[in-house]
C-alpha cells in the first residue's frame, strides 16, 4: 500500500512539473507576443516621425531653391494669400529679406543670404534626425525578426 501511495505521489509531482513547463512556454509566448506589439508601435511611429521629418526637410529645401532664384523672380506675378480664400495678384519688385520662421509661432526678418544659411542649417539637422530616425528603424526591425523566430520556435515546439 505504501509503495501505490509513492507511486501516486510521484505521478502528481510529473505532473505538476509538465504544467510548470506548458506554463512557462505560454509566458515566454505570451511575453514575445507583447513585446513584438511594444516593437511595432516604436516602429510606427517612427516611420510617422520620418516622414514628418522628410517633408518638413523637402519644404526647406524648395525654400534654399526659390530663394537661390530670387533674381529670376524679379518682375513676376505671384498670388498673395489675403486669407479666406482671397488671393492678391502681385508684382514681385525685388527679393531683400525674407520672414523666416525661427519656431514656436515666431517670425524673424533676415536678409536673403541669413536666410539661406539658416535654412541650410534646418536641412543638415533634419538630415541628422532623420538618419538617427532610420537607424532607430533598424534596430527595431532587427528585434522584430528576433521576436519572430522566437515565436516560430516556441510554436514549433507544442
Amino acid at each position: 500500500m505504501a509503495e501505490h501511495e509513492h507511486d501516486h505521489a510521484h505521478d502528481h509531482e510529473h505532473d505538476h512539473e509538465h504544467s510548470h513547463e506548458h506554463g512557462s512556454a505560454q509566458e515566454e509566448f505570451n511575453r514575445l507576443v507583447y513585446l513584438q506589439n511594444a516593437y511595432n508601435q516604436q516602429y510606427e511611429a517612427i516611420t510617422r516621425e520620418l516622414s514628418n521629418y522628410g517633408m518638413a526637410h523637402a519644404a526647406l529645401q524648395r525654400n534654399v531653391e526659390l530663394l537661390d532664384r530670387k533674381d529670376e523672380m524679379k518682375g513676376s506675378g505671384i498670388l498673395v494669400n489675403a486669407e479666406g480664400g482671397t488671393y492678391i495678384e502681385a508684382n514681385v519688385k525685388a527679393i531683400d529679406k525674407v520672414m523666416t520662421y525661427v519656431g514656436a509661432g515666431y517670425l524673424v526678418e533676415k536678409k536673403v543670404d541669413e536666410a539661406k544659411s539658416y535654412l541650410k542649417k534646418n536641412i543638415e539637422n533634419e538630415e541628422e534626425i532623420m538618419k538617427r530616425l532610420a537607424a532607430d528603424g533598424q534596430k527595431i526591425e532587427g528585434e522584430l525578426m528576433k521576436i519572430h523566430y522566437s515565436l516560430e520556435m516556441l510554436q514549433q515546439g507544442q
